[in-house]
C-alpha cells in the first residue's frame, strides 16, 4: 500500500503542501521585494559607471558592466531558488489534487 492510497492520505499531503506554500509565500515575498530593490540599485551603478567610464560605446557598457556584475546576485539566486520551489510544490499539489479526483470516482 503506497502513501496515496486513501483519499485521507492524500488530504494529508495537501495539507503538508499547503502549511509549506503558507512558510516560503512570505520567504518569497521577501526575497522578491530585496530582488527588485537589488535591482534597481544595480541598474542606477551601473549607468552612473556607465557615464564616468571613458572609451567607444561597447568598452563603455563593457567596463559598467564588470563594475557591477555582483550586485545582487545573492538576491537574485534567492528569489530564483524559491521561485522553483514553489512551482515544485504547485504541481505536487496538482497532482495529488487528480489523484483525489480519481479516488472520488473509484470510490
Amino acid at each position: 500500500m503506497s502513501d496515496l492510497d486513501t483519499p485521507a492520505l492524500v488530504m494529508a499531503r495537501l495539507e503538508e503542501i499547503e502549511r509549506d506554500l503558507a512558510v516560503r509565500g512570505n520567504q518569497f515575498e521577501e526575497a522578491a521585494r530585496d530582488y527588485v530593490r537589488l535591482k534597481r540599485d544595480k541598474e542606477h551603478a551601473r549607468a552612473t559607471a556607465f557615464l564616468k567610464a571613458t572609451g567607444t560605446v561597447a568598452e563603455r557598457q563593457a567596463k559598467a558592466d564588470v563594475a557591477t556584475v555582483t550586485i545582487g546576485v545573492e538576491a537574485e539566486g534567492r528569489f530564483e531558488g524559491l521561485k522553483g520551489v514553489i512551482r515544485v510544490l504547485d504541481t505536487r499539489a496538482a497532482v495529488l489534487m487528480s489523484i483525489l479526483k480519481g479516488h472520488g470516482r473509484a470510490g
